[in-house]
């Protein structure tokens, strides 16, 4: 059983850095897992003779239909596209609620990946790429964004990307903007001028799925028309504040009504193969858990 476990905790790890599978998905194969457990020990109290290849066989199936939900369509494989998604740079707050790395951790990271090849790419640019439409990447491609609309995204992450010659997309709960410890909109114009994107994050920066579908419409909207509003542009990308609703269709639906043309999950992560939900892009999340970086950096961006 111990070696079982194992196997299983290696199998889940390696799928899901791969971005082969969500979180969800995981989940499915947890419990699948602490089912074939159950039945084991049943088996042997009851002494019933159940084969073990024929619960593993149930589980493979189970992840193959999961995985089509999630946009996975095991064809045509293409560059691995890794997404970083960060929130706060800082050294002074810390809110147990907001991932947030220090100055020093973010700037190591960036150093790393220009030192490994990476090259940024825009939005755009792998919307292109996964859209099927003719577009050069270099070699090593990589997506940066930032959630929220943090002050410090300005004041200490932005002066090292420009130092690394690194670009970003931050998405923007724009009814925040202004506030405390949030970005101003004559920042917003200063870092776009400068190449950095910004796509829609809902104006409030509510969960998406434990509203109603007309406010979930309304939220997403507003911050559409307050970007377009306010930087004279049409905004490419939207983010799900939470991920929640990330994997749900008729979240997605109106995402894309709205105007948004491509949308950043938060629940559904990993690393974008050939397999792109364009409304669903996977991320990887960057947290505050300073020994875990370089571990994460290893694994996942190799």
């Amino acid at each position: 059983m111990k070696l079982d476990m194992f196997m299983c905790i290696i199998f889940l790890a390696i799928m899901s850095s791969l971005g082969f599978v969500c979180f969800d998905i995981l989940k499915l194969i947890i419990f699948v897992y602490l089912l074939f457990v159950g039945v084991r020990g049943l088996r042997y109290k009851l002494n019933i003779r159940i084969k073990k290849s024929k619960v593993f066989c149930t589980a493979f199936v189970l992840l193959f239909f999961m995985t089509f939900l999630t946009g996975f369509t095991y064809k045509n494989p293409k560059k691995p596209i890794p997404v970083l998604t960060y929130h706060r740079v800082n050294d002074e707050v810390y809110d147990a609620k907001v991932p947030t790395v220090s100055v020093k951790q973010f700037e190591k990271q960036m150093k790393y990946l220009k030192k490994r090849g990476y090259q940024t790419i825009t939005e755009k640019e792998l919307l292109d790429y996964y859209s099927g439409r003719k577009i050069k990447l270099p070699k090593k491609p990589i997506l940066i964004t930032f959630d929220d609309g943090w002050r410090d995204n300005y004041e200490n992450a932005y002066p090292i990307l420009k130092k690394y010659g690194f670009t970003a997309t931050i998405f923007l709960a724009t009814g925040k903007i202004g506030e405390d410890e949030y970005l101003t909109w004559d920042m917003v114009k200063e870092m776009y001028l400068n190449g950095i994107a910004f796509g829609g994050h809902t104006r409030n920066h509510i969960n998406l799925s434990k509203v109603d579908l007309d406010t979930a419409e309304k939220e997403i909207k507003w911050s559409f028309e307050d970007i377009e509003k306010n930087l004279g542009v049409k905004p490419l990308s939207f983010c799900y504040p939470y991920g929640g609703g990330d994997l749900n269709k008729s979240i997605q639906h109106i995402v894309k009504k709205s105007g948004f043309q491509i949308a950043f999950a938060s629940y559904n992560y990993g690393i974008n193969m050939g397999n792109v939900n364009i409304m669903a892009v996977r991320r990887i999340l960057m947290p505050r858990f300073n020994k875990l970086h370089k571990l994460e950096m290893f694994l996942l961006l190799w």
